[in-house]
């Protein structure tokens, strides 16, 4: 039961109280979808009135600390911090599956990588470099965007640390305090950290089987001023790992075209997928960023993402990697440059995309065909819950058998989604029988409903 550490003694034991809820979330101590204790049982735990825990609960929900919910109890809301707290988060037995991890176990030999730099005269990677990168660093990019499908020169080309930098590069260059960037329905996390950071509203729009609806988009661009542009991760869609084909591409950029609007192509697992419709950056190369990062299909640490600007930006784009990073780290970039040019990076994502596909198969076996989305072309998966199921009792129920998971509001970019269900990032397990494990914990929940999870009331 959380016992948060407060004064008794304070004129302001509500405040005391939300900000310990605050810090626990934040720290990760209380996880999303958690079930706090009820009003009864905090008072008597903290000996202060139940009136007082009754009024920081009502304070907490308005704020979306929490969701409390009649005849359930109040749990920690599954939006906001949530995404963050789960990274290095560690509880003894509990089966992780927040964070989309790349599976380290089959990252390449980094010693054999550095064993020979060491070898040769590499002391250039110790000076200043250029802030888009060294062009045979740009030169590489330039090839693995080709293997993406992507026209583009080498001048065309910045490389950035991931594709989360990548993101706020983009973002300053385009858009300013107060003004508007579209993105969909449920959403990847980091962009609403980058759009907090510099001040930009963000708006959702509404999604099908085949990704943003068109019509949605252009009722955002009548109804909303100062819309700059629209970020999407069309191939294999995060969390829901919906493809859009491309015909919707085609109406989707014919829309942005006619708006002058800018597309933010966040395409990172587009090399998982057998199936590449043409990307943004070719069907409206004027106003497209595209980005690939090797964080997914490569490994994580090694921090790049090489991205295709749009010619009108490049400059700003230039100076904004000035301003935040000055420019990637050069033995990064020569480590990802080798293993691009001589297949390391290649053969690595196959193995990869490889083990992708063995958990797909098993996570569909198990949870059922009729209640997941999934493809063959990412580590995770999208469970939409039965009606009988809220995400926040799910969640609570999935951290009391050891599994987290992470639910529609940590994805969305507004209070109420249309979409309940849950992500579950099956690269997290650390072998195949742990994530069998857990997906069977999750399989008998959903069989037995949450009326076996909450008991009659």
């Amino acid at each position: 039961m959380w016992k948060p550490i407060i004064n008794r003694h304070t004129p302001h034991k509500i405040k005391a109280i939300i900000n310990a809820l605050k810090k626990d979330i934040c720290s990760g101590h209380l996880a999303s979808g958690e079930r706090l204790p009820t009003q009864t049982e905090l008072a008597n735990c903290l000996g202060i009135a139940k009136s007082t825990v009754a009024r920081a609960y009502q304070e907490a929900n308005s704020v979306g600390l929490i969701k409390t919910i009649v005849g359930s109890g109040s749990f920690v809301s599954g939006e906001g911090d949530q995404f963050l707290s789960a990274v290095g988060g560690g509880n003894l037995g509990l089966l992780d599956l927040r964070v989309d991890y790349p599976l380290y176990d089959f990252d390449p030999s980094l010693s054999e990588t550095l064993s020979q730099i060491a070898l040769e005269d590499s002391q250039h990677l110790l000076t200043y470099q250029e802030h888009a990168g060294r062009e045979e660093f740009r030169n590489a990019g330039l090839k693995w965007l080709q293997l993406n499908g992507v026209d583009c020169s080498v001048d065309d080309i910045v490389i950035t640390s991931g594709a989360q930098h990548a993101i706020t590069v983009c973002l300053s260059s385009i858009a300013k305090a107060g003004q508007t960037v579209l993105v969909e329905e449920l959403t990847y996390p980091g962009i609403k950290e980058s759009a907090e950071m510099l001040g930009i509203n963000l708006i959702s729009l509404s999604m099908d089987e085949n990704g943003i609806i068109p019509q949605a988009l252009l009722n955002a661009l009548y109804d909303n001023e100062n819309v700059k542009a629209l970020y999407t991760s069309p191939t294999v869609q995060n969390p829901t790992t919906i493809l859009t084909p491309t015909e919707r591409r085609v109406e989707i950029a014919d829309i942005c075209q006619k708006h002058g609007i800018y597309i933010l192509e966040d395409d990172i697992y587009r090399l998982f997928s057998d199936v590449r419709p043409e990307p943004y950056a070719n069907l409206l190369p004027e106003l497209t960023f595209f980005i690939a990062s090797f964080s997914k299909v490569v490994c994580g640490g090694l921090r790049i993402a090489y991205v295709r600007v749009p010619s009108a930006v490049l400059k700003i784009v230039r100076r904004r990697l000035l301003a935040t990073h000055w420019a990637l780290p050069p033995l990064m970039a020569e480590i990802a440059t080798r293993w691009v040019n001589n297949g390391t990076a290649s053969s690595t994502l196959l193995t990869k995309k490889e083990e992708a596909g063995k958990r797909q198969k098993l996570a569909k076996k198990i949870i059922g065909q009729k209640l997941i989305l999934g493809n063959l072309s990412s580590f995770y998966v999208w469970i939409k819950l039965p009606a009988e199921w809220s995400t926040e009792v799910f969640i609570s129920e999935a951290f009391n058998n050891n599994v987290a998971v992470l639910g529609n509001g940590t994805f969305s970019v507004s209070s109420n989604s249309s979409k309940p269900g849950v992500r579950l990032c099956l690269g997290a397990a650390p072998n195949i029988a742990a994530l069998e494990a857990g997906l069977l914990k999750l399989a008998e929940m959903l069989k037995d409903g949450p009326s076996a999870a909450m008991g009659v009331i």
